[in-house]
C-alpha cells in the first residue's frame, strides 16, 4: 500500500467501474453486488508507477461470500491512444479484495 493507508469509501468512479463489471452474469455476481455496498478502499498499489489499482475490504459480517473464482470478471478499455485492463479480484474466502487497473 502507498500513501495514506487509512480506509476510505470508494470514489464514485471506483464504485461505478465495479458496478459495471458486475453487470455481466456469472455465478456469485449477486453476492459481489451485495458486497459492493459494504466495500471500502484500504490502500493502493505499491508498484510506484502511479496506477490507480486499489485494495478493497468488505464488512464480512454484513455481506455474503460464495464466489470462488479469484478473478471472476475483467474488461479491456481501449481507443487509438489508450489501453487499460481492469480486473476485479476476489480473495480465497470469496470477498472482493482488489480493483486492478
Amino acid at each position: 500500500m502507498t500513501g495514506d493507508d487509512t480506509p476510505r469509501p470508494l470514489s464514485d468512479i471506483e464504485r461505478d467501474v465495479i458496478a459495471r463489471l458486475l453487470c455481466v452474469p456469472f455465478p456469485g455476481r449477486d453476492e459481489l453486488r451485495t458486497q459492493l455496498r459494504f466495500a471500502t478502499v484500504e490502500g493502493g498499489c505499491g508498484c510506484g508507477c502511479g496506477c490507480v489499482t486499489v485494495n478493497l475490504a468488505v464488512d464480512r459480517v454484513a455481506a455474503p461470500a460464495t464466489v470462488m473464482s479469484g478473478a471472476p470478471v475483467s474488461a479491456d478499455i481501449s481507443d487509438d491512444e489508450f489501453y487499460a485492463g481492469i480486473v476485479l479480484l476476489v480473495d480465497g474466502e470469496g470477498y472482493l479484495c482488489c480493483l486492478e487497473v
